[in-house]
């Protein structure tokens, strides 16, 4: 009996290896973009947030919120496959809100007990400068 209850434990704990070892791993390039100065008169101002999955598991964004509504990320909705890259991309609505801005974008993922929080910041020259 003894030896079942050592072999049940040996299969557990090699299937939770094996299950740790199974997984997607998100990696950015780079998790802070700084627009520095841009004019409100141009409207929206863009950036890219490029990551790739270094993993050996499809990765999954489940979802990616603002800390504003100034601010809008889109992302993948499709598996990221291990080896492949993707990219957040994060709007910053500057009409209307001169001065300066430092902004949170929060993804989610099934990494496990992971999420990634980006950064934008930068200064809005109001219109009439």
């Amino acid at each position: 009996m003894k030896s079942f209850y050592s072999i049940l434990v040996a299969l557990l704990i090699s299937m939770t290896a094996f299950a740790k070892e199974k997984a997607p791993k998100i990696v950015f390039e780079k998790t802070t973009y700084e627009y520095g100065n841009i004019k409100e008169a141009d409207g929206d101002a863009s950036c890219e947030f490029k990551f790739t999955n270094e993993g050996n598991a499809p990765l999954i964004i489940t979802r990616a919120s603002s800390s504003c509504g100034c601010t809008a990320p889109t992302y993948p909705k499709e598996p990221i496959a291990p080896g492949e890259s993707g990219v957040i991309g994060v709007t910053y609505h500057a009409k209307g809100r001169p001065g300066g801005f430092s902004k949170n974008i929060t993804v989610y993922t099934n990494v496990p007990e992971e999420k990634i929080k980006l950064i934008i910041s930068g200064n809005v020259i109001p219109q009439n400068q």
